[in-house]
């Protein structure tokens, strides 16, 4: 039964995951009670996720350096370099222009690769985007943040470096040892209790980060409204400008890379900026997961039709 609960997950991930969201909303207790397991369910979704990734394209990928670090120099450099120049001339509070350059600095989100798969989209050459942002954005940001805002960011590289390690390597090592006891074809064959069990986590994540917003909204109803027509921008503005950018790209190949520049790791950036930040830097990091879990159900229709769903595509054309 189980099993069966699992697997129908997994076929209505984006649809649950949306739902998750609204869970968080009209349940703030509920929000408060799993926001401890925040950290222990992004380990687990970053396991999954590498359990359902197609190695032998990971590898394909890797054979091309320079194209892959160029992807991951405009998600950590060009994005927010780019929406510095569009909110500048705005008449916006200061902290929604803060926050919105930010999100363009942070690091690709955990889940993006998770995301692909229930899109049809390469979920292969997601993660490698994402874990190469990871490991450069403790570089990256602060000298960014210093040159586009003037915040000074007090955080060691080192130390951040260490703990993305950590977490990715362990999420490897337990996600390898456990394909070796399973074999890759009982891991082919649970494909969907997989996909289930990444919903059930991802939407623990969702309800924990929702924490507090429902009663500013209540408070402040115009005030968030604005945040949320932001956080929508500039998700899918940069999903759009990076399908011109790399429109040379087969299809496949560019809308995974608009995927996830559009959808960015916002826990790590709230770990950089620790309790200092303007609190409406917060407001957004946190009103930013509505279209990270709702645009996979509103967008999947359009991914599916980009990636061709159906249509045979040679493994050399995606990459």
């Amino acid at each position: 039964m189980l099993a069966r609960l699992l697997a129908t997950l997994g076929r209505r991930a984006p649809f649950i995951l949306a739902l998750g969201i609204f869970i968080g909303l009209a349940l703030p207790g509920l929000a408060a009670f799993v926001r401890p397991l925040l950290t222990a369910s992004v380990f687990a979704m970053l396991v999954i996720t590498m359990l359902r990734i197609d190695w032998p394209k990971v590898i394909e990928h890797s054979r091309r350096p320079t194209r892959l670090l160029t992807f991951q120099l405009w998600v950590l450099i060009g994005c927010p370099v780019l929406v510095m120049l569009a909110v500048a001339p705005l008449d916006l509070p200061p902290g929604l222009k803060t926050a919105m350059v930010l999100y363009a600095a942070a690091p690709s989100l955990l889940s993006s690769p998770a995301i692909a798969v229930f899109s049809g989209l390469d979920s292969a050459l997601a993660l490698i985007v994402v874990i190469g942002t990871m490991f450069l954005y403790p570089f990256v940001l602060p000298p960014l943040a210093l040159a586009l805002l003037g915040i000074d960011l007090q955080i060691g590289a080192a130390d951040l470096m260490i703990r993305l390690v950590l977490l990715v390597g362990g999420a490897f090592g337990l996600a390898m040892g456990i394909r070796k006891l399973a074999g890759e074809q009982r891991v082919k064959d649970i494909g969907f209790h997989l996909d289930g069990m990444l919903v059930v986590l991802m939407i623990l994540f969702a309800i924990a980060t929702m924490d507090g917003i429902a009663a500013r909204a209540i408070a402040e109803p115009g005030f968030v409204a604005m945040f949320v027509i932001a956080v929508f921008a500039v998700n899918l503005g940069m999903q759009a400008v990076s399908m011109l950018v790399f429109f040379p790209l087969h299809r496949i190949a560019r809308t995974t890379v608009a995927l996830v520049t559009g959808n960015r790791n916002l826990a790590l950036l709230m770990a950089a900026l620790g309790t200092a930040a303007d609190p409406d830097v917060f407001l957004y990091f946190a009103i930013g997961q509505l279209p990270i879990y709702l645009l996979p159900m509103l967008m999947q229709p359009v991914y599916r039709r980009i990636a061709g769903t159906g249509i045979p595509v040679k493994q050399s054309d995606q990459i």
